[in-house]
């Protein structure tokens, strides 16, 4: 028969050690990973916002090179349709009270001022006269000139309230 083996109260809690708790999670390691990518999100939502007001800015330039390609550069009323065109992109960038009441030389200068030094002071010689019977317009150049000047509203002269 196997002896009983007696334990007594002091045996049994000599044989115990102490629980050791485990230190603090520090909260670094993953905090940092988090933040990180909260932030990258944040930037890249920030980049798609800007992308998107910048392409929503730029739909009217979009719609009147689409009206440009459109145009006949051997018809004798394309002055008349370049100069509404470029006239309707301009509103839409510019004061109306600045733009609108431009005719003719003044119209032009303004829109020189849009234009890289090399290419300015061609409007009048590119638009010929609009209400003459034969077409004296410059035709393709002047489609040319517009397609150059029309990027160049969006940046331009936006005057603040």
């Amino acid at each position: 028969m196997a002896e009983a083996v007696v334990m007594t109260p002091d045996s049994a809690t000599h044989a115990l050690h102490d629980i050791v708790l485990p230190g603090a999670v520090s909260p670094w390691p993953p905090l940092a990973i988090w933040l990180l990518l909260i932030f990258v999100v944040l930037s890249l939502a920030a980049l798609a916002g800007l992308g998107w007001r910048r392409h929503r800015r730029a739909a009217p330039i979009r719609a009147a090179r689409q009206a440009l390609t459109s145009l006949d550069p051997n018809a004798p009323t394309l002055p008349l349709q370049v100069q509404a065109l470029l006239k309707r992109t301009a509103l839409a960038y510019g004061s109306r009270e600045s733009i609108a009441d431009l005719s003719d030389t003044a119209w032009y200068q303004w829109l020189d001022q849009q234009l890289p030094e090399a290419k300015r002071g061609q409007w009048p010689r590119l638009m010929g006269s609009p209400y003459s019977a034969q077409p004296n317009h410059g035709g393709k150049m002047l489609l040319n000139h517009a397609e150059v000047a029309l990027p160049r509203l969006m940046t331009g002269r936006r005057e603040r309230c």
